[in-house]
C-alpha cells in the first residue's frame, strides 16, 4: 500500500491529508474519511478512522484521511460546522483529482463529529456514490435534505453509547427514503474501544458492494 502525505487546498486554508492507495492497478475507488470532534482530540489518526481504513484497504480501495482545519498540521481555526462542511467538500475534490483514482466511484465516511459533517456535505454532492456513519449525533439525522437524499448509505453505533439514544436512532433512520443499513454494536460506547475489527469489516464490506473492489483474489 502507498502512504503519501498530501495537502488540500480550501481558499486560504491548507488541510493536512494522508492518501492511501492499494497495491492493484488503478484506477480505484476511492473513500474520504472524517474525524471525530477535534475540541475532543479528535484527528485522522482516531482509531475508528483508522479501522474504517484498514477496513478499505482490504478490499482494495483507496483512502484520504485528512485533518480538519485548525488540526494537526491543517491551518485555520474551529468552526464547527460550514468551515468543515467546506473541508469535507475539499478533500473530496482532492481525491477526486488524483489520476489514480475513477472520479465515477468515489465515497464518504466519518465517525461522530466527522459523521455529521460526512452526512451534512453528502446531499450538497451529486456525483457522491455512497455514505458510511460512525455514531453519528442524532439532532443532525434529521435534515429534510439527508432524509430526502437516496444514495446507500451505512449506519454503526453502539448500544451503550451515552451520547446516541439507539431507539432515536432507529426512529430517524427509518424515515429516511430508502432506508440505511444500520447495525448496532453491541457493548459499544461512543469510543467503541474493541470495536474497530467489526467496524473494519462493515465499512470495508458496505463500500465494497457499492464501489466495488479491486482486491487481489
Amino acid at each position: 500500500m502507498s502512504h503519501e502525505r498530501i495537502s488540500i487546498s480550501n481558499g486560504d486554508i491548507v488541510l493536512e491529508g494522508a492518501l492511501h492507495l492499494p497495491d492493484s492497478q488503478p484506477p480505484f475507488a476511492g473513500v474520504v474519511l472524517c474525524h471525530p470532534h477535534p475540541q475532543y482530540g479528535g484527528d485522522m489518526n482516531n482509531n475508528v478512522v483508522a479501522a474504517m481504513d484498514q477496513g478499505l484497504f482490504a478490499q482494495g480501495i483507496a483512502t484520504l484521511r485528512f485533518n480538519f482545519r485548525g488540526v494537526g498540521g491543517s491551518t485555520g481555526v474551529h468552526d464547527g460546522r460550514d468551515g468543515e462542511q467546506s473541508d469535507v467538500a475539499a478533500a473530496l475534490r482532492a481525491l477526486r483529482e488524483r489520476d489514480e483514482i475513477d472520479d465515477d466511484r468515489v465515497g464518504l465516511a466519518g465517525y461522530s463529529f466527522g459523521a455529521s459533517m460526512a452526512l451534512a456535505a453528502a446531499p450538497h454532492d451529486p456525483d457522491l456514490r455512497a455514505v458510511a456513519a460512525i455514531a453519528p449525533p442524532t439532532p443532525g439525522l434529521d435534515a429534510p435534505a439527508l432524509l430526502a437524499d437516496a444514495r446507500p448509505k451505512l449506519i454503526l453505533a453502539g448500544d451503550m453509547d451515552s451520547f446516541i439514544p439507539i431507539q432515536k436512532l432507529h426512529e430517524l433512520t427509518r424515515r429516511m427514503e430508502p432506508p440505511p443499513e444500520v447495525h448496532v454494536l453491541h457493548g459499544g460506547d461512543h469510543f467503541l474501544a474493541g470495536h474497530e475489527p467489526e467496524i473494519a469489516e462493515r465499512v470495508g464490506a458496505f463500500f465494497a458492494g457499492v464501489l466495488g473492489s479491486s482486491a487481489a483474489s
